[in-house]
């Protein structure tokens, strides 16, 4: 799209950009915070734990954001034998999807009351913002679930089972970098994520913006 139409590009980073800054912000703020609450120093120690986005976005992930649809941010350090329990670690990585997710149903919210309400409009740009920020963090979250190195959700099975399946993993670690590349291949030419995470976005926005008094 930045060759065939630069006009719209452009108009898709203006919705992007905010969203990328939330959903990565808040994906990586969320790893330090739950390391450093569980003992772990090295994240305060790298000024991991901020809001400020110098400290957190990789100018090559945000920008593959721009152009393919996803990308990364700087991964947090952690030290997991300064933490307080053995599986600490797999707290940590859930950690960041669990935070798209919440920020995923915060967008949520004002969506679905202007649905029930009629006043939605896909084509205003207030309501086109909320719309990218949801979908974004709907994706972050479903992304980074996946079990697939270096992604949260290998870090997390990592941490519980390696000392059961520890030649398995011992593969995996050694070959990081073809498995990463077929699956990034993978989503380029099949949009296969668009398949995992739309049913996810479904979901989140059928569920009550609120608890319903009586």
């Amino acid at each position: 799209m930045l060759f065939s139409d630069p006009m719209q590009f452009v108009v898709n980073a203006l919705y992007l950009i905010p969203a990328l800054l939330i959903g990565l912000i808040g994906h990586e703020f969320s790893h330090a915070a739950v390391a450093v609450a569980r003992g772990d120093e090295t994240p305060r120690l790298d000024g991991r734990l901020s809001l400020n986005p110098s400290h957190h976005l990789d100018p090559l992930g945000s920008i593959a954001v721009l152009l393919v649809g996803f990308g990364w941010a700087k991964p947090v350090r952690i030290n997991p034998y300064r933490m307080r329990g053995p599986f600490d670690a797999a707290l940590v990585a859930v950690a960041g999807p669990l935070a798209n997710l919440v920020l995923a149903v915060v967008f949520s919210i004002p969506i679905k009351l202007g649905l029930n309400a009629g006043t939605f409009d896909a084509s205003s740009p207030p309501w086109r913002l909320l719309l990218v920020g949801f979908y974004l963090n709907v994706a972050l979250a479903v992304l980074n679930i996946l079990p697939i190195p270096p992604l949260d959700g290998y870090n997390f099975f990592s941490t519980l089972f390696r000392r059961r399946f520890g030649a398995l993993f011992l593969w995996i670690d050694k070959n990081r970098q073809p498995i990463m590349l077929v699956f990034v291949l993978l989503l380029l030419l099949t949009g296969i994520l668009r398949f995992i995470y739309l049913p996810v976005a479904t979901l989140i926005l059928r569920l009550p913006p609120f608890p319903v008094g009586t």
